[in-house]
Order: C-alpha cells, then structure tokens, then sequence
C-alpha cells in the first residue's frame, strides 16, 4: 500500500513540478488531498537541482521519480531508468483566435453563452475545473484557465493517453509497419495458441480477453502495481491469463494499452523506425503540438494507458486531426478512415467504447449516452478526475476540459457544461 502510494505521489509531484512547471509548495499542499489517510503521511523531498522527487511514509514504501529533458517523470523501479536517445519537441503551430483578434468573431457562436456555461463551470467548486478550451473550424472561441494554470500549461491526460496511443497505432498503419487484423507480436504469447490468436484490433477495442483488475481503490490491484511498481508496464498485461475468447467481452484495461505500446515498441525498432521519436515526427510535429510529452516506464517503454502531458491547445489540434479524418495542412497522417475505425463501437462494449476512444452513443436497457444534449456521433479522449478531449463532428466542435474532479464521477458535472457550449454553437 504504501509503495503504490508514495509511487503515485512522487510521480505526480514530479511531473506537475517540472514538466508542467507549477510551483512546488502549491502542488505538495493541494494536489493529494481527500485520497487516503496513506498518502496524508507520506512526505516528500524535492531535489531541484537533479529534477527529482523522492518520499516514503514512515520509511516504508520508498520511491523515487526522476526528470528527464524530453520525457517528461520515470518512477524508477527495479534500478535506475534506461537511457534514452535525446529527443527536443518540433516547432509549435499556433491556432487562430476567433474572438477579438483575427480572423473576427464569428456570426454563428454565442459567445456570451459559452461564456455563461463556463461560468458556472468554474463556480462549481466539486467541479474543481482547471482548464476550458472551446474550439471551432480550428479556431478558438472560448478558453479560460484557474489560478496556477494557463495555455502554457501542460495538463496530465490519465486515460485521455490511451487516444495517443490509438494515434500512434494509426500513424503505424498507414506507414505500411502493422495491420490491425494481424496477431499481435507478443513475445510471451510465442508458445501459447490461444493468446497468439489475439490481434491488435482486440487490444485497441479492449476485448483482448487477457484477464487484468482495473480498481483504482485497491492498492493491490493489477492496474495500480502496473503504474506505480512495475519496472516494465506492458509486461503485466502480458502475463496475464487468458479468460473469456478474444473479441467476445469487452473489459476496460489499462494494462492493454501499455502491452500495445510495448508490443509497438518492438514492432517499429524490429523494422528500424525510432520508437521514441515516431510519436513527434508523425503526428505531433505535422499538426504543430510540440508541447506533447510521453513519459515512459523503467525500462523506456510510453506508459500510453496513463502519462501524457500536453497544453489544452495541443489537445484541441490532436482532437482536430480526427475531425479532418487524419489529415493536417493536406498531409496525411493517419489512414483515410481511421477516426470513423476509432469511433465505431467494440462488438461487446454496448455502443460505448471505440478503440481506445469513448463514445457518445445510448446502449441497450434504457443506458443513456454519456453527455444528453450532444449528439450520439461524438465521440472523446477521457481520463481520471475529468480529462476531457470532446470531438463533435456535425458542428467541427472540439472542447477541451481539464480538471481536479474528485470522490465523484466526473461526467455527470461536465456533461452539462459540454451540452450549453455545443447549443451555443448554431
């Protein structure tokens, strides 16, 4: 218990300290609160000159995280992390403002009814909003951040990561380098039949069949060892039993999301493209998002279920690369059809989940749709407490919402915010 605490805790600290470069007492003081008695006694200690935090409660559960220029924080487990090839973010394409400053404001925007719901958003105290962005035709119409953040700030995705992941499987794709359809090539699997009969398409639509907990109370959990203890996070999912027939159940797992990094990991080195790179030279640097940071486990594999930093204006440009059907400045980068393949829903998910993105689609037995008041083809990149990327097609609608929403779901604040700013825009 203590160990995944203090892993989580000095991971956090880490990251929102010197990648998002928020001011150290603030994130220490506020950042853990109302999570567990645990994590109330841990304390930790900042070393600013070597970009690390480390922390223990009462001794026990050691842990230390540690930055690094271009990854962003590694927990390191099971030794020191492996070295990795410098990588520097590409050059940054800034969005147009269409509010007072060119091109104008635009005749179809409310913009003091978008301004109205995000009022009441950052009033919501439960809410604990941190970031509102509200874009349209890829131009911004609305942004407004709380004290200590702003559009320099890169903002942790959590599970919004798993878009990321589902963006790099796709640029892979149409580089010729996998097929979804295939096996995948998973090096444990080699001798067992029936766990090399699952293909990629299974892991991206989280209906591998592999056996794994995802509870986040349960510090005991497969999940919370996987991104707090493990050396090597794709090596847990893995290992993992086969239970049900791929393609038949769907099950959320973060531990598939980081056996397709890990398993794309291996894929691209084996046909001689840099993994550490692709993500940048692919798709972040052709839409001009250089804030993007992946940050990797122990052994330098993208821990793609949960650790991605990027601004809120980044996030809108990836949510923009779905919305132009993977194509930016006229150059393609995912395959023709790829954001309608991640939206269509998983056979067993009941119309909610695509592949690594969540949907906005009504299910069987009277289950509404995440966001009433938004219409059933849109579709989102979600994360813990309220990471929102929300892709609305029929308007060219991207919102992006980050936040602090905690011992609540987040959805049922948000969704009423998300619904006034899409009814704002005729």
């Amino acid at each position: 218990m203590a160990g995944v605490g203090v892993g989580y805790m000095t991971k956090v600290a880490c990251s929102e300290i010197f990648l998002a470069g928020r001011d150290p007492q603030v994130v220490i003081d506020a950042e853990f609160n109302d999570i567990s008695p645990v994590l109330d006694r841990a304390r930790l200690e900042i070393d600013a000159e070597r970009k690390s935090v480390s922390g223990s409660v009462l001794g026990f559960g050691r842990s230390r995280a540690v930055y690094r220029n271009g990854y962003g924080c590694t927990l390191a487990r099971g030794g020191e992390p492996e070295p990795l090839p410098a990588l520097e973010p590409g050059a940054d394409k800034p969005l147009a403002d269409a509010r007072a400053g060119t091109p104008a404001m635009r005749d179809d925007v409310d913009y003091a009814a978008i301004e109205a719901a995000i009022d009441a958003a950052f009033a919501d105290a439960r809410a604990a909003t941190r970031a509102l962005l509200v874009v349209k035709d890829g131009a911004v119409v609305a942004e407004r951040y709380a004290d200590g953040f702003s559009a320099g700030t890169p903002l942790l995705s959590w599970s919004m990561a798993k878009s990321v992941t589902a963006t790099m499987l796709g640029a892979a794709v149409h580089e010729g380098l996998l097929d979804i359809a295939a096996p995948a090539p998973v090096g444990e699997w080699a001798n067992d039949k029936a766990r090399a009969a699952i293909v990629w398409n299974n892991l991206l639509q989280m209906q591998s069949g592999l056996q794994f907990s995802e509870v986040y109370e349960d510090p005991g959990s497969d999940v919370s060892k996987m991104l707090f203890l493990a050396r090597d996070a794709g090596a847990v999912a893995a290992k993992k039993k086969l239970i049900r027939e791929p393609g038949t159940y769907w099950d959320y797992s973060s531990g598939t999301t980081n056996l397709i990094q890990r398993t794309l990991r291996g894929t691209l080195e084996a046909k001689g493209a840099a993994y550490h790179a692709f993500a940048r030279d692919r798709i972040f640097g052709p839409i001009g998002a250089a804030s993007f940071v992946l940050e990797p486990d122990a052994s330098g594999t993208f821990i793609g279920s949960s650790f991605v930093y990027a601004t809120a204006r980044d996030w809108a440009k990836l949510g923009f690369l779905y919305l132009n059907d993977g194509m930016a400045d006229g150059v393609r980068i995912l395959p023709e059809g790829w954001s309608r393949y991640v939206a269509t829903p998983a056979s067993a998910s009941d119309g909610f989940y695509g592949a690594q993105f969540w949907l906005n689609r009504p299910g069987r037995n009277g289950r509404e749709k995440y966001i009433p008041g938004v219409p059933d083809d849109a579709y989102l990149m979600a994360g813990h407490e309220g990471q929102y990327v929300l892709i609305i097609p029929d308007k060219r609608l991207v919102v992006v919402r980050a936040g602090m929403t905690r011992g609540t779901e987040p959805m049922p604040i948000v969704a009423p915010t998300f619904a006034a700013i899409y009814d704002a825009v005729r």
